[in-house]
């Protein structure tokens, strides 16, 4: 039994993309092939492919079109994601620090966001990988204290927290699995107007 198979049968059908939730009911024998025979697939069936409905179609191929005026008429827009998902199974689970490094020496911004209640690509884990940066920059970014972030600039609840020093930032958003679009829309909004900087870091 491989070690995901144990923590959903013994965390009530947690699911790995939102703790909050549970998967779909599955048996034990459908848990434990998930992650040894064509695992991805299965992964992509049960948390992702209910986002792709044909809503998100509709609105590439009608108003993101006529917004953007440039798409041709012999190209539609179509959702590649299981494609791709598929070709990157090799990547999965490889380590790419090495990369990161050679981007922020390269001066490239690297942001790095999480959502609290995801399981399978959990907070910790991130903090964990960043910490085997040997970018020279890291030990003035790891003495930075978490930063509130607030959604609603009415609002006193946190909705984020975050971390920038020079072109590394780290975002982590409260309330949200895996899809952090989907679970913390709000949020996300503003996580992409700071890291495009519309507003400055740390913005409340």
């Amino acid at each position: 039994m491989s070690k995901c198979t144990c923590v959903f049968q013994n965390a009530d059908g947690v699911n790995f993309y939102n703790i909050l939730t549970k998967s779909d009911p599955t048996s034990a024998l459908e848990s434990s092939l998930e992650f040894t025979q064509s695992h991805l697939v299965r992964l992509f069936q049960r948390h992702v492919r209910h986002l792709q409905g044909d809503a998100l179609s509709q609105l590439m191929n009608g108003p993101i079109r006529k917004k953007l005026k440039i798409i041709p008429e012999d190209i539609s827009w179509g959702a590649q994601s299981s494609s791709v998902f598929l070709n990157m199974e090799g990547d999965f689970m490889k380590p790419v620090i090495s990369i990161v490094d050679e981007l922020l020496e390269a001066g490239v911004n690297v942001t790095i966001y999480n959502g609290q209640l995801d399981l399978i690509v959990d907070t910790i884990g991130q903090e964990a990988w960043v910490r085997k940066l040997q970018w020279p920059e890291l030990p003035k970014f790891n003495e930075l204290k978490w930063k509130p972030l607030y959604s609603d600039p009415e609002s006193s609840e946190t909705s984020a927290f975050v971390k920038s020093y020079k072109n590394l930032a780290f975002y982590w958003i409260l309330r949200a699995g895996h899809m952090v679009p989907s679970d913390q829309g709000a949020m996300a909004l503003k996580m992409m107007r700071l890291v495009t900087q519309q507003v400055p870091h740390g913005l409340g």
